[in-house]
């Protein structure tokens, strides 16, 4: 059976002399809305936007007469659109044919029957509380925080009334972020509309700008009367000396402490030059930022901020002695930050003990710092029983080793595993050999598996029967050969005991086309295939049709149309599972 027109992508609109039909068509001027001279693809979003635009009719309090007349109109082109939809179901009743031109009749007469319905629909006339929770729908789900913006204004350019329940609703206004240029008047307006609503606040670089230290710091002293009631904030710039200037702007307001903090989550990532840090050489100069003496703050000038859950910190440092907040965290981040500059054991055990409820943890080029961080840890491993993701990118392998002994996770669902090549990585797979049966997500990313480490390389993933999805990035033929051997024989395929019999969901991007087709097809003749790969959009180009028609025989599903980093449902779906 055809689907229905508009939930397609688009259909075909040839020049005609009516958008409606000679059994129904709208009248009122819609009646000779056509779409430009000439065969064209149209969305019916497109289109619709098009007949709006050639409609003469102007929004105006509807007399009786008008109502009556609207609704004859409605009701004549609802039964064409029925007549129309029963018809192609007819001619589709017994062979397929092209019903091209009958979607196309059917989708215009429904648009216009839209474009009429919508003026006399009773919106005023619902109950206050029932239109605020519809706006809220609306402005709750935008697909980018850019649209989500325009929606809020543009909900309140619809009429005073519009405009009066969605400024009067704080919650509307309390998640912002700030993509206007200084002196960021419309991000500042939403503040003063969410009222004491907690706020979740973005503020970052963009490619057309870059923000100065001035203009940071005189946004934080706007910002300042609202600081108590931030629930989240998310910092991204290049810069150093912003960068400071938000440092120290938590930390003067910690120290006077009226009226406290409720932050829950805190980002700040420094984008720039990873290799610039205050008061180290770098290419000879010793770097001093501009305008600050000191470069070393304590979170929240050293005050504890029990609502805490969620920290990230890349590519910066603070005073991690004297800062007693990182307790009773469910989420711990932090990445690029030299060895000498991470917290100290001590503090980083600290953490992993006061927070029962970590969930998250990720460490990227980022850990622990001793005086000897490649030795194995001596004292007690910390059982962390609600972890549940762990991500370990940019290390070297001692390092590795002794970051993971300071800690256990039998409850581990989710390991990623990035940046693991170059050196020989054999021994961290050795060490890595039965510490997390229960992993059913794996992401391996720019990891190497040479000839002499595969052994081990096999025992470890066959440590992880449960393993369902694996999201694979930038790999080569060494390590994909992991999956296709024997555990107890050490032989490769065709064999039907393999390495992770469950695995049967892929993520993948940035593969060779030949490896990739090659790993699916081994699995396949192995009795294990894989039921269903997202690809990245990227990666399918390199693929072709013709490839990725080959490669669809070998696997049930095949979804080419996934953004970078996007988190598929079978990932929450084996998260949620206890």
């Amino acid at each position: 059976m055809a689907s229905d027109p508009l939930t397609s992508a688009g259909f075909s609109c040839a020049d005609r002399s009516s958008s409606g039909t000679s059994d129904g068509g709208p009248s009122q001027g819609l009646s000779h809305t056509a779409p430009p001279p000439g065969p064209q693809v149209f969305s019916s979003e497109h289109y619709l936007r098009f007949i709006l635009q050639q409609d003469p009719w102007k929004p105006h309090p509807l007399s009786p007469e008008e109502i009556q007349n609207v609704r004859r109109q409605c009701s004549k082109l609802l039964r064409t659109c029925i007549r129309q939809r029963a018809y192609v179901r007819l001619l589709l009743k017994d062979q397929p044919v092209d019903t091209s031109e009958e979607h196309e009749q059917y989708a215009l007469t429904l648009i216009a029957y839209q474009v009429i319905y919508w003026r006399t629909f009773r919106i005023y006339d619902l109950p206050r509380e029932i239109l605020s929770n519809i706006i809220r729908f609306v402005v709750w789900s935008p697909p980018s925080p850019p649209i989500g913006t325009r929606w809020r204004l543009q909900l309140t350019w619809v009429s005073r009334y519009f405009r009066n329940i969605a400024i009067s609703d704080s919650t509307l206004w309390n998640a912002i972020w700030f993509c206007d240029n200084p002196p960021f008047e419309r991000s500042l307006a939403f503040i003063e509309r969410s009222r004491t609503s907690p706020l979740d606040l973005c503020l970052n670089d963009t490619p057309t700008h870059k923000f100065t230290d001035q203009e940071i710091c005189a946004l934080l002293k706007n910002l300042t009367p609202h600081l108590n009631h931030i629930r989240v904030l998310i910092i991204l710039f290049e810069d150093w000396e912003p960068i400071l200037s938000v440092l120290k702007w938590l930390s003067d307001y910690g120290r006077e402490g009226v009226p406290p903090l409720t932050m829950e989550r805190l980002e700040i990532h420094r984008t720039g030059n990873p290799y610039l840090w205050p008061g180290l050489v770098w290419r000879g100069t010793k770097f001093v930022p501009v305008n600050h003496s000191i470069s070393l703050y304590s979170l929240f000038g050293g005050r504890y901020v029990p609502e805490l859950k969620s920290f990230t910190m890349n590519g910066i440092n603070i005073d991690w002695e004297n800062t007693p907040s990182l307790n009773n965290l469910t989420t711990l981040d932090l990445r690029r930050v030299p060895l000498e500059l991470c917290p100290p054991v001590s503090c980083f055990r600290r953490i992993l003990a006061t927070s029962p409820m970590l969930m998250k943890l990720s460490l990227d080029g980022a850990g622990p710092a001793s005086s000897n961080p490649t030795t194995i840890s001596t004292c007690p491993a910390i059982n962390l029983l609600h972890l549940h993701t762990l991500v370990l990118a940019n290390f070297v392998i001692p390092l590795t080793k002794s970051i993971i002994s300071h800690f256990t996770a039998p409850n581990l669902k989710d390991l990623s595993i990035m940046y693991f090549k170059g050196v020989d990585y054999g021994p961290f797979y050795e060490f890595m050999i039965g510490r997390f049966q229960k992993i059913k997500l794996l992401t391996l990313h720019s990891a190497s598996c040479p000839i002499d480490v595969l052994p081990v390389m096999i025992k470890w993933l066959d440590s992880m029967p449960l393993l369902t999805c694996a999201r694979l990035s930038a790999l080569e033929h060494d390590i994909l050969r992991a999956f296709l051997f024997n555990p107890h024989t050490m032989k490769v395929h065709p064999d039907t005991c393999i390495v992770s019999p469950r695995l049967n969901v892929l993520t993948v991007e940035n593969l060779q086309p030949e490896i990739f087709a090659k790993f699916v097809l081994a699995r396949k003749l192995c009795g294990i295939p894989v039921k269903k790969t997202y690809m990245a959009q990227t990666m399918a180009k390199d693929f072709g049709a013709a490839a990725l028609a080959d490669i669809s025989q070998d696997i049930d599903s095949l979804i080419t149309r996934v953004d970078i980093g996007a988190k598929i449902r079978e990932e929450e779906e084996l998260l949620n599972e206890p």
